[in-house]
């Protein structure tokens, strides 16, 4: 293995379209290292390198004794925390695989999660250089996600976009949307198939919804989207911005791709973050606004039975908030589930002895048989979204501006939007939106 001062040009007289990730870490008390596990048919890498102080070239010609095509550069003075970049030529059957440039904060080696073995792979990356609706199903539908939300999810360029490398998912008003006005939030129709070609949930007239009674249409238009690749097992990282905002709900999460074991919850659900955009939401005697970020694992028979209670925990900042970059990240194996962020633990639960429907002590049939991890022993997709309102917010919380809407109010909707003049001062331009830098998703 040696460096090399030569330029890509040289060997990309062949792209291919597969791709390949490495590990990026801190290594010793600055190092960098680079690796990435060996597959058949890889026969020489090169890795590209640019951070602040410029741009370095390595050339792997063999990997190592554990099976990684591994450069390690002690004098990077690699610290934690630092922004890099890299890409990587891989020749792969005699074809020459370039990707993109990617991006990574670094963190020490020893306290990344270990790629168990040379079969864990990465299933799935994306940079968000571009938006590839092939990767996604695009949420378009008003049904509220069953907690009473206040949005429409729309594919509008608005609320669902990629710029400057970011995916960026954003609430915005409907009233700002052509076809809305103020009149037709209190007396109109919004048809999404009309609107948007599509509708991906009828339920609770998500497809087809009108103003009735005294409630209104959907105040907030916005994003959410569902990755198509799945995995049983192994990490997740999301490296985001937060939003911040008044009644703003963001969530980085995971459902079952099959629902084996039958609707929600029965098949589960995970959780890895989600946060309240108001800077001040007091609980229990502590702010779980914007400061406070929670993760949480969704099971049982059916709703008036999910043992949440049991598998929730939440983080609070060590100063100011989580509206900045941070990188969330989930650890899944058949003995335990783990969420991170930067590297800290969220929420840790190990998969019980006795398994989850005994731990809880559910009655009746156990609808996981004798799979002591059940539900979480299936493929699960990762889901993205930023949602506004709903019973996410709780009527016992005292809030930075006053809650607009009650738990049994008829038109909470219209509570919500008619009192704008209090929380739409609160929401400044970008910060309301989500922002992922990428996301990767490692199958062991």
């Amino acid at each position: 293995m040696r460096v090399i001062g030569c330029t890509l040009l040289l060997v990309t007289l062949v792209v291919a379209s597969k791709q390949f990730y490495p590990e990026v870490s801190i290594t010793g008390q600055s190092g960098l290292r680079l690796g990435l596990a060996d597959e058949k048919g890889i026969s020489h890498v090169i890795y590209a390198v640019r951070t602040e102080n410029g741009e370095k070239t390595f050339r792997v010609e063999s990997k190592n004794d554990d099976d990684i095509w591994e450069y390690v550069d002690l004098d990077a003075n690699a610290q934690t925390g630092d922004l890099v970049e890299y890409k990587t030529s891989v020749l792969y059957h005699n074809e020459w695989n370039d990707s993109t440039w990617n991006k990574v904060i670094l963190v020490p080696r020893d306290l990344m999660m270990p790629r168990k073995s040379k079969r864990s792979h990465t299933v799935f990356r994306d940079d968000f250089n571009s938006f590839n609706k092939g990767s996604y199903t695009i949420e378009v539908s008003s049904w509220g996600g069953g907690n009473g939300e206040f949005q429409v999810y729309t594919p509008e360029h608005n609320n669902l976009h990629t710029a400057n490398g970011y995916l960026y998912l954003k609430p915005t008003l409907t009233v700002d949307h052509p076809s809305f006005d103020n009149a037709k939030l209190y007396n109109g129709r919004m048809v999404c198939r009309d609107l948007w070609g599509a509708c991906t949930n009828g339920a609770n007239w998500g497809c087809d919804r009108t103003s009735f009674g005294q409630e209104i249409l959907p105040p907030i238009m916005s994003g959410k989207v569902t990755s198509h690749a799945s995995i049983r097992y192994g990490r997740v990282n999301v490296r985001a911005r937060i939003p911040r905002g008044d009644w703003i709900w963001p969530a980085i999460w995971m459902l079952p791709r099959d629902n084996h074991y039958g609707g929600w919850p029965r098949s589960g659900e995970i959780d890895m973050m989600e946060s309240k955009g108001n800077l001040r939401v007091m609980e229990g005697g502590s702010n779980h606004g914007v400061s406070y970020i929670a993760s949480t694992l969704h099971w049982g028979p059916d709703y008036q039975h999910n043992a949440y209670y049991l598998t929730h925990k939440g983080k609070h900042s060590n100063g100011g908030d989580w509206h900045g970059w941070h990188t969330y990240s989930l650890e899944w194996t058949d003995r335990h589930i783990i969420t991170y962020v930067d590297n800290q633990e969220i929420l840790r639960v190990n998969t019980p002895s006795q398994g989850f429907w005994n731990w809880a002590h559910f009655s009746g049939h156990n609808i996981w048989g004798n799979s002591h991890n059940a539900p979480f022993d299936q493929p699960f997709h990762l889901l993205l979204n930023v949602a506004v309102g709903g019973g996410y917010f709780g009527d016992g919380a005292q809030y930075n501006t006053p809650k607009p809407w009650h738990g049994g109010s008829p038109h909470p909707m219209r509570d919500f939007w008619e009192h704008r003049g209090d929380w739409l001062p609160t929401w400044h331009g970008d910060d309301v939106a989500m922002l992922i830098d990428y996301i990767e998703m490692i199958q062991y």
